[in-house]
């Protein structure tokens, strides 16, 4: 595999790709639950406000392996914007190639929205993820993050 470049998606012409991996990606690591029915709103939101966060593309030359989801928040805590990767995936035929890590070099490298910290979540089954993330430096806190949908 040559060289993997990331870029952020600022138009349409990767969609239908990114609809397909977003796809792959909740029927691989499912969440308690999700509607496929929002992805598109969510790849239409973001390139309409590149300030409120942007897809990344993971790819080599015109060949897309993947794609992240950054969506940036400020921390009174951490005194910065923490950069959250809403969504990480790369295509089965690329995992183990080093593209996550290369990815959250390029983060380091880049500090995308003046980031100060990186955030995630991982499933408690994905091992291989875990691993990784854990090798970079994340770390479980002390405290939980819970979510309540608004009715």
């Amino acid at each position: 595999m040559t060289k993997i470049k990331f870029r952020t998606m600022s138009d349409f012409r990767h969609k239908s790709k990114v609809l397909t991996m977003m796809g792959e990606l909740y029927s691989e690591d499912p969440p308690a639950s999700v509607d496929p029915s929002r992805f598109p709103a969510t790849i239409d939101f973001f390139i309409a406000h590149p300030l409120r966060g942007r897809i990344v593309l993971f790819s080599d030359a015109e060949i897309i392996h993947g794609y992240a989801l950054l969506v940036p928040y400020w921390s009174n805590e951490f005194g910065g914007t923490i950069l959250f990767v809403d969504e990480i995936f790369v295509i089965a035929e690329a995992r183990n190639q080093g593209i996550g890590r290369s990815f959250f070099k390029f983060l380091d490298e880049t500090r995308p929205f003046d980031a100060v910290a990186l955030g995630l979540e991982v499933s408690p089954d994905n091992v291989g993820a875990r691993r990784l993330y854990e090798s970079l430096g994340f770390r479980q806190r002390g405290t939980s993050f819970l979510t309540c949908r608004f009715p």
